[in-house]
């Protein structure tokens, strides 16, 4: 029954696209290989993925337990790690004209959703995030939804929905719910990170004709990076998030800074601080689950 759902998932991506608004591909395809699904500048992004669900444990004064927390930390990850490489196939497919094989699809579109019965074997509470997060991917990178068309729908599901799920999965192991400051904190970062690639993808999202970020959203971008680091800074003042966490601000602040100075002026750019940011990531988790296991 899994192994039919998953073929007839997988005709959500067609093997033969028609033109519409994609450019039109070559009829002689290069195949796609399984190593292009997994590219290194993912992974850093990827170690926000266990940070995020220790925080959403801290926050609610929940205590760490490796049968159940350490288990969501690592099915949250596996999640991310194939709808990270989802996005990627459908890339290469819609926008560099490569052939993507019907058995990678199927796999793709297939381990999410197994992974989801899995994380609802450990918890049902696991399962709302686990299928908001599995759909919300769906819907941004697979057509014929493929909202990523849309700057704006980009901003809902990377800005603000996936790091609320992302927490919510911690959350759901603690006492009591997560403050709504800490809510507008992360999803402050999100939202001013996502306009900061929106506006340094405008060429090649005009040249995919892409729905293109209007003039104005550098200044909302900073403004919500700042508020970010503000919220952060309030957290830490009020006791909710350990005083360590301000060490982890200052690199933090002067990548932001650099980021948004106009020094950075492509994306790829950006990404060679990504394993600086994926090393403080890693530290920061290390700090919280010291923290966590030390009472």
């Amino acid at each position: 029954m899994l192994l039919s759902a998953m073929t007839r998932l997988s005709t959500l991506f067609p093997e033969t696209i028609e033109p519409c608004d994609w450019p039109a591909l070559s009829s002689l395809r290069r195949s796609a290989a399984w190593g292009q699904f997994f590219p290194a500048h993912r992974l850093p992004v990827l170690a926000k993925t266990p940070l995020l669900v220790v925080l959403g444990l801290y926050l609610t004064g929940g205590r760490f337990a490796y049968a159940t927390v350490g288990a969501t930390m690592v099915l949250a990850t596996l999640l991310w790690f194939f709808l990270y490489a989802l996005n990627e196939s459908t890339d290469l497919a819609l926008e560099e004209g490569y052939y993507v094989r019907r058995r990678f699809r199927i796999l793709l579109m297939g381990l999410p959703i197994l992974i989801g019965v899995l994380a609802a074997c450990l918890s049902l509470r696991l399962v709302l995030p686990f299928v908001f997060t599995t759909l919300g991917q769906f819907l941004y990178c697979v057509p014929p939804m493929r909202w990523k068309r849309w700057w704006g729908a980009i901003l809902l599901l990377s800005g603000i929905m996936n790091p609320i799920l992302r927490l919510e999965c911690g959350a759901i192991w603690g006492v009591h719910p997560i403050p709504i400051l800490a809510f507008a904190a992360f999803v402050s970062f999100h939202l001013g990170a996502a306009l900061r690639a929106r506006v340094l993808l405008r060429d090649r999202d005009a040249r995919l004709s892409y729905r293109v970020a209007p003039s104005g959203c550098e200044t909302t971008g900073i403004l919500f990076t700042a508020l970010g680091f503000l919220f952060t800074f309030l957290l830490c003042w009020q006791g909710l998030l350990p005083q360590v966490s301000l060490w982890f601000l200052l690199p933090s602040a002067a990548f932001a800074i650099y980021a948004w100075s106009g020094r950075a002026t492509s994306v790829s750019q950006l990404r060679q601080g990504w394993l600086g940011f994926a090393i403080l990531a890693l530290l920061a988790l290390i700090a919280l689950l010291i923290r966590l296991t030390r009472f």
